[in-house]
């Protein structure tokens, strides 16, 4: 069976094609980068340099590939306007172009489309709301599909990781938005990757959205104390009002792209990031899709502080 996948040299990406990969699937990718790929995977998946926007391009992967299968992961967390990277464009116009392309295909069996915990119709930040405009999209195409929305992502690659790295190695001092109490579900990548996996061919997951979640919720604060207890360094984590990190983030915005922190990430704090909020979808995803618990916590932020600690001393 023919996947084709976008978003694949990304965090989340290349777990979801190594998974696929180990499972027999044919891979292709479309990429910006072909030589990152092939980096990663060598001549294991397929490249093909293709606008997100640009129609045109789309069909004709579509017409060669003959995928099976779509998987859409492309997504952004920070705005870049200085190479015209918003919410709009990445998160609603790529996904409505692909899917209008998709339906024009039409010959998919099914679409794993990746949103995030915390879309809603009435989230004020603009992150969440192009989330939601692009499920809505998928749903009004008419292709098979599946959504998923994870809580924050544990992994190696985990950009917080190396931001925290970064600010704190010679400045011992964090700010913590509204003092740190809003809370995460963390789930690890490797959960997130088999969730993908799976749902493509169970019959039950056609039409559904799922929350993927870890066994164990955590204050902002909570994540950085372990993280830092970790790395056994103390660091001052100073309480901020989320009012004042929202301007500091649009003073920020003015003066350097990409921002880093910005006051869509303050938006995004409007409810806790956990699972069970929503009753119109599907709680404890991968538990239903993969068929066992969720990687606990404590062992998800351990491997991915190992393995981050790996990579940047390499």
């Amino acid at each position: 069976m023919r996947v084709l996948i976008t978003g694949a040299t990304g965090f989340v990406g290349r777990y979801i094609v190594k998974e696929l990969l180990r499972e027999g699937y044919t891979v292709g990718s479309i990429v910006r980068d072909v030589s990152k790929l092939e980096k990663l995977f060598g001549d294991a998946v397929e490249p093909y340099k293709a606008d997100l926007e640009d129609k045109k391009s789309l069909k004709e992967v579509f017409e060669d590939f003959k995928p099976d299968y779509l998987i859409h992961l492309v997504g952004i967390l920070v705005e870049d306007k200085r190479k015209k990277q918003t919410f709009m464009r990445v998160h609603y116009l790529y996904s409505k172009a692909l899917y209008e392309v998709a339906k024009d295909y039409g010959r998919l069996k099914r679409v794993l489309h990746m949103s995030s915990l915390g879309t809603h119709k009435d989230a004020p930040s603009m992150y969440h709301r192009t989330k939601f405009m692009a499920e809505e999209e998928l749903k009004r195409s008419g292709l098979s599909y599946t959504i998923m929305r994870p809580s924050l992502i544990l992994g190696p690659e985990q950009k917080l990781f190396y931001d925290l790295w970064s600010i704190t190695k010679f400045l011992r001092l964090f700010a913590l938005p509204g003092g740190g109490g809003y809370l995460f579900q963390p789930v690890d990548v490797r959960d997130v990757a088999c969730a993908f996996v799976k749902a493509l061919i169970l019959e039950e997951s056609e039409g559904k959205t799922y929350e993927l979640c870890g066994n164990r919720r955590v204050s902002f604060r909570e994540l950085l104390e372990d993280i830092f207890d970790y790395w056994k360094r103390k660091v001052l984590l100073l309480p901020v009002p989320k009012s004042l990190m929202y301007v500091g983030g649009l003073v920020a915005e003015r003066l350097l792209q990409p921002p880093p922190f910005s006051s869509d990430q303050m938006l995004m704090m409007w409810r806790d990031n956990i699972c069970g909020l929503d009753p119109e979808v599907e709680k404890e995803g991968v538990e239903k899709l993969c068929g066992r618990e969720p990687i606990s916590y404590e062992e998800s932020l351990r491997w991915s502080l190992e393995e981050f600690g790996r990579k940047i001393n390499a």
